[in-house]
């Protein structure tokens, strides 16, 4: 049998015993996981279940210093489309530059059907559309620390009193102010406060599967020459020919490189 440890989102079967101090109990099984999310430490050798049985992943990104990270959002996207967690990315403290809204790069993943929310959890804006999107099942928020996670929270959630924090002004990074996950409920549904990181690594998977994490990429690579195309400089590669033609865009296209690449290195490493 299959050890794990729960995670939040876990449904698990509890047997509880009486204590004169109370009650207590312990977990005899954990439920069958729809999906999970998982991520890698940077060498790709120890891995984390970060939560299950997830409704959505919420990447929240803060347009404060050090701004928004397309890379990490890729990184995100590619996770969430590999374990089938349908992804949202919420772009926070919009009030600090309300143009950002009409960013170029953000056009690049609305095209592609990603829902995208610009909000405050300043001034309110846009938060009425957020809380009609976590109202129902879970909802999980991450990002780098700083982004705002816990005080959306608390603006859809007063209740849960989450501790806040601001963005160190020397380093231009957020301080850590949630130290574990926790699971508030909200409406119908929860809505999961957890630890900002420094950055997110997918877990390694084998090089040609790289490829169905990018939507546009899995896309076109029917039109290639050759099925196991990497789109790596290969002949009669179809994505490179759309890249070439603007309907890839450059910025995803060197996501994807980069990441390929480090698939490959992990695999490499294996067998070294």
């Amino acid at each position: 049998m299959e050890y794990r440890l729960p995670v939040i989102g876990d449904e698990v079967t509890v047997e509880l015993t009486k204590e004169k101090k109370g009650v207590e109990g312990y977990i005899t099984d954990i439920t069958k996981r729809t999906n999970r999310l998982v991520r890698s430490d940077y060498e790709g050798r120890r891995v984390r279940v970060m939560a299950a049985n997830l409704d959505r992943a919420m990447v929240v990104s803060g347009i404060n210093e050090p701004g928004v990270d397309f890379g990490l959002i890729d990184r995100y996207l590619l996770t969430c489309e590999l374990a089938n967690i349908p992804c949202w990315l919420i772009i926070n403290k919009i009030e600090l530059n309300p143009s950002f809204s009409q960013d170029p790069r953000l056009t690049i993943y609305r095209d592609m059907d990603i829902p995208i929310l610009e909000v405050s959890a300043e001034t309110g804006e846009g938060m009425d559309k957020l809380d009609e999107a976590v109202s129902h099942g879970i909802s999980y928020l991450t990002g780098a620390s700083g982004v705002g996670k816990s005080s959306l929270i608390n603006h859809l959630a007063p209740e849960a009193g989450l501790t806040t924090g601001t963005v160190d002004p020397r380093k231009g990074k957020g301080r850590h102010t949630t130290t574990f996950s926790s699971l508030v409920a909200h409406g119908s549904g929860y809505l999961v406060d957890s630890p900002g990181l420094r950055d997110f690594y997918p877990t390694p998977v084998p090089p040609d599967q790289v490829r169905f994490g990018f939507q546009e990429i899995a896309m076109a690579q029917s039109g290639c020459r050759f099925n196991g195309c990497l789109h790596d400089g290969e002949p009669g590669c179809a994505v490179v020919e759309q890249l070439e033609e603007g309907s890839i865009s450059e910025m995803r296209y060197k996501s994807y490189l980069h990441t390929l690449h480090e698939m490959v290195a992990f695999s490499q490493s294996r067998f070294s």
